[in-house]
């Protein structure tokens, strides 16, 4: 006798998306068959703003033919910070069977099976949060962009300074979340809006409710198809928000 849907390890998978159609033809059923072939129950939530090229109806046709597919549209680009609180409000509104939440990128540089290897380490640690990390042994960056690297490796320096955490890659946008942890913080999700420096501010508001986090070595791949979408102007909010956090954390506010 097989075993029942509802004993199933379960995830969803939040996935923001905006002009991504040719990524998630691939992305979505690779997630969807690497969880199942684990004994996971797995749903991919895309969060889509009004790609011009159809990626949500792209998902949407995936979904159709297979099932483990969500489309959440919204009327324009507002940002991945807002995309991935929207997301987590379905889920935690929702779909209350799931036991994590999951964050990944759509343009391929975040391994499906790296997503496994995450909740795995999940169940084995009982951490609350596991971050696909390119900083600590067994993480790379593959594509080896020496101005990327940069960017990255001065962020995650003012962000370990700017809020005390230990964690060598909170700006990583790989991560696996239990529903638990993130139901502790839902009254400060609507507060974390920002773009780039979503990724730190969440983290944050975890570490500060008490929550385990653990780092797993991530292969950061270059991305499959289509453009970056990281501009100058996320870049000096993400520094302003550090400053205003380190201050505010040495004068005990």
């Amino acid at each position: 006798m097989g075993v029942m849907f509802s004993e199933l390890r379960s995830a969803v998978v939040v996935v923001p998306t905006f002009n991504e159609a040719e990524n998630v033809r691939w992305l979505i059923p690779e997630v969807l068959d690497v969880l199942e072939a684990a004994g996971w129950r797995g749903l991919v939530l895309i969060v889509d703003d009004n790609s011009p090229d159809g990626t949500a109806d792209v998902a949407e046709e995936i979904g159709s033919r297979r099932g483990g597919v969500e489309v959440l549209r919204r009327p324009g680009k507002l940002g991945i910070g807002s995309a991935y609180v929207d997301g987590f409000k379905r889920v935690l509104e929702k779909h209350n069977w799931a036991e994590y939440v999951c964050e990944m990128d759509a343009d391929g540089s975040h391994p499906p099976r790296t997503l496994l290897e995450m909740l795995e380490a999940a169940e084995r640690s009982g951490a609350d949060v596991v971050v696909g990390s390119r900083y600590i042994p067994g993480g790379e960056w593959v594509e080896k962009s020496l101005k990327r690297i940069i960017i990255s490796r001065g962020a995650n320096l003012l962000a370990r300074i700017a809020t005390g955490m230990k964690v060598k890659d909170a700006t990583s946008g790989f991560r696996v979340i239990r529903v638990a942890a993130l139901r502790r913080i839902m009254n400060k999700l609507t507060e974390l809006r920002s773009g780039y420096v979503f990724q730190v501010q969440l983290l944050y508001e975890l570490h500060r409710n008490g929550c385990e986090i653990i780092e797993h070595p991530l292969k950061f791949m270059p991305r499959k198809a289509g453009e970056s979408k990281l501009g100058g102007g996320e870049i000096v909010t993400y520094a302003s928000w550090c400053l205003k956090t380190m201050f505010r954390r040495i004068a005990g506010w």
